[in-house]
């Protein structure tokens, strides 16, 4: 056993070697610095690209907020329901046997205008916020509408 003893201590002295201390970090190294600081500009940048999103994001939930008042909303629907009277004239003038032609201006610039020649009715309508022209051309002469005793 007194010989034993030693013998331990000196199979560990054996696996013993010299400590050394390194950086981890490539800033103090100088060893793979150049990714490092395309990884750093990257998640700056994709910081930066988040918060940017985010203030977009709460500005057009409150730009939202504001538009979605009761008398926003009040003046959404009648705008709607002018509009859809103005339709309804217009195709009732569409339909009738003596039409001819037609023309109104909207408030926002924009132009309709109607000819009914050869029983077909011309729809034009100019839009100046796009700067386009949409043209429908309806065969009203073909068309059979229900009268309202349902002949």
């Amino acid at each position: 056993m007194k010989h034993l003893l030693p013998l331990l201590f000196l199979a560990t002295a054996v696996l013993g070697s010299e400590l050394t201390y390194g950086f981890k970090s490539p800033v103090f190294t100088g060893i793979g610095y150049s990714s490092h600081l395309l990884t750093m500009q990257s998640l700056a940048y994709n910081r930066d690209i988040t918060i940017k999103d985010k203030l977009a994001a709460k500005v057009a939930a409150e730009e939202a907020a504001a538009q979605n008042t009761p008398i926003s909303q009040f003046i959404l629907n009648l705008q709607a329901r002018v509009y859809s009277q103005i339709a309804a004239q217009v195709t009732n003038q569409l339909f009738k046997s003596d039409a001819t032609s037609g023309a109104f201006e909207l408030p926002d610039g924009a132009f309709v205008n109607w000819v009914v020649n050869n029983g077909n009715a011309t729809l034009t309508i100019f839009d100046p916020v796009l700067n386009t022209t949409t043209t429908l051309t309806i065969p009203v002469s073909s068309l059979v509408l229900a009268s309202p005793g349902g002949v």
